[in-house]
């Protein structure tokens, strides 16, 4: 169906190069190319070296909570002990006691989990490294949470003797990486980044 007030459609067609509307096509001559892409179009994100601090945070803390899940296995029976004290008010904690404390040792599973949890970690720091603000995401959220909950509990490794205290210090560790790796992640130069990538 031809328009009335269309002159081309009346004479048979439309010029060369031209379409209904007066447009021309592209790729006709009379039509423009695109311009040319620049670098910063094409261009990966650059990573400032806030990212690659924050990485070294994250992997500083990895570690650290890896070292620190083996010498639980050989503090856990003081850590129970302790807190067993404590909470009653009581050094005579009776035979009873004694041998739910033998039959609730960490076993070697428990560090396997961790170790496999430690790995975890080790992908999803890796992901934020190549500028997953997901990840960013994710390890703000689970770094934060387990900042409030250690900073809670860490006085009780520094009554379990010389294990203990290297413990105590590794978590004192690990807690001040994650908060650095936290406040180096959310610099402006690392938010630039996580926007362009």
């Amino acid at each position: 169906m031809t328009n009335p007030n269309d002159p081309y459609a009346q004479q048979g067609g439309y010029p060369q190069g031209q379409q209904p509307g007066g447009y021309p096509q592209q790729g006709q001559p009379g039509f423009p190319p695109p311009p040319p892409l620049g670098h910063s179009d094409t261009a990966a994100a650059v990573k400032p070296k806030a990212v690659d601090t924050a990485y070294l945070c994250w992997l500083v803390a990895a570690g650290t909570s890896i070292l620190s899940s083996i010498l639980s296995f050989f503090t856990a029976k003081a850590l129970a002990e302790k807190l067993a004290r404590d909470i009653l008010g009581t050094n005579d904690l009776g035979p009873e006691f004694q041998t739910a404390l033998e039959q609730s040792s960490p076993g070697y599973g428990s560090i396997i989990f961790s170790l496999l949890i430690a790995a975890l970690w080790v992908v999803v720091v890796m992901q934020m490294r190549k500028g997953a603000n997901w990840a960013r995401i994710l390890l703000t959220v689970l770094g934060g949470l387990s900042l409030l909950l250690g900073i809670f509990s860490i006085w009780v490794y520094f009554g379990l003797g010389f294990l203990g205290l290297l413990q105590g210090v590794l978590a004192l560790v690990s807690y001040a990486a994650i908060a650095a790796g936290i406040v180096f992640m959310f610099k402006p130069e690392s938010n630039q980044y996580f926007k362009a990538s």
